[in-house]
C-alpha cells in the first residue's frame, strides 16, 4: 500500500507542476503584452506631447511678430 501512496502522490505533484508551469506562461504574456501596450501609450504620449510644444511654439512665434 505504501508504495502506492508515493506514486499517486507522485502523479499528483506532476500534474500539479504541469498547471503551475502553464499558468506562469499564461502570465509571462499576459506581463509582456501590458509592457508593449504601456510601452506604446507611452510613445505616443510623448509624441503629443513633442508636437503640442511644438503648435505653442509656432503661435509664441506668430504672436510676437
Amino acid at each position: 500500500m505504501e508504495t502506492a501512496d508515493w506514486k499517486n502522490k507522485a502523479i499528483e505533484r506532476t500534474k500539479e507542476i504541469k498547471q503551475l508551469k502553464k499558468t506562469i506562461k499564461e502570465i509571462k504574456r499576459s506581463r509582456d503584452d501590458w509592457k508593449e501596450k504601456s510601452i506604446a501609450h507611452k510613445q505616443r504620449a510623448d509624441k503629443l506631447a513633442s508636437d503640442i510644444k511644438k503648435i505653442k511654439d509656432g503661435l509664441n512665434q506668430i504672436l510676437d511678430e
